[in-house]
């Protein structure tokens, strides 16, 4: 069993989105590749601690340690205020962040803003993922780090694809930009109050059993449109820098675009300057359109994760 301070992560695409990932990636490995990434994550510090405490009843082991792998970072970040405090064995391993903040302005506010002196964070998920593809594919690494590393590459590959992940809205408010869209809170197309990074977090679902991953990775196996032949971003972009400017784009495009979705600092909201009454509501296409592109990044992080593990085994 898990110890008692595991929790379900909450950051990022949810471990749903993260184990289908990986789950789409491990059904394109032959046996070979498979075989290097099991014999790897065996050598994972938190090998029997967390990739395997908890295999499903009739799942394989090899594959479900990879799928966890994949939110295995997730795991090692400190407990938040009123969960079970996580030992010090498992929180040292938290040295990435999980996203890069490309900095965009709001239309309205382009020309009062200038974002010539916007310094990108470093380190950050882009940095962070190529660092752990070089790490990986070095033979003379150990294999400790090249399985820590292994699994950095499936979360982060997962997490550059979410454009939130991406993009950083800056307002005169704050010029150092908004994070990941933590603050800005809305309502949902049934009345629920929710930020908008977590509404993308979730568009994956909000089961995280096995079931419902294969489920996931099944439809989005079989959707004609998802099919990476078909999609022009993944013929046209190539490199991890180029998938954060992909996921900037689709945030500035869509996710932020004020024709699309308006919202409240949850500030204002805490201070009463806007009242809970106030609170803009999500429409429903924007949720099912969400929805699509959700699909779109999953399935092209999945097969670009998949490419880059075919260039290391």
């Amino acid at each position: 069993m898990a110890s008692g301070w595991v929790v379900s992560p909450a950051g990022a695409w949810n471990a749903l989105g993260h184990r289908t990932v990986a789950e789409l990636a491990w059904r394109q490995m032959d046996q070979a590749e498979r075989r290097e990434a099991t014999e790897l994550l065996k050598h994972h510090p938190h090998y029997s601690l967390l990739l395997t405490a908890e295999v499903p009843a009739g799942v394989d082991t090899n594959e479900w340690a990879f799928l966890t792998a994949a939110v295995w970072p997730d795991l090692t970040r400190p407990a938040k205020k009123g969960e079970p405090q996580k030992p010090d064995f498992v929180t040292k391993y938290n040295v990435f962040p999980h996203g890069i903040d490309l900095p965009f302005v709001r239309p309205g506010d382009k020309d009062q803003i200038s974002l010539k002196k916007f310094s990108v964070p470093r380190p950050n998920a882009q940095t962070a993922l190529m660092d752990s593809l070089a790490t990986l594919k070095n033979a003379k690494a150990s294999a400790h780090d090249r399985a820590v590393s292994l699994a950095w590459v499936l979360h982060l590959c997962g997490d550059l694809h979410q454009p939130l992940h991406a993009a950083t809205l800056v307002t005169r408010r704050e010029p150092k930009g908004n994070g990941a869209g933590g603050v800005f809170v809305l309502l949902d197309p049934e009345g629920n109050r929710i930020n908008i990074h977590t509404f993308w977090d979730y568009l994956p679902g909000s089961d995280f059993s096995y079931a419902s991953v294969t489920k996931l990775a099944n439809e989005l196996a079989a959707a004609p449109e998802l099919q990476p032949s078909k999609m022009k971003e993944y013929r046209k972009h190539k490199s991890v820098p180029s998938w954060a400017q992909e996921s900037l784009q689709s945030a500035v495009n869509f996710g932020y675009a004020e024709e699309h979705i308006q919202f409240v600092h949850s500030a204002d909201l805490a201070s009463g300057e806007v009242p809970a009454s106030a609170l803009p509501r999500m429409s429903a296409d924007y949720a099912r359109e969400a929805r699509d592109i959700a699909h779109s990044r999953l399935v092209l992080a999945a097969q670009r994760l998949t490419d880059s593990l075919k260039r290391v085994w």
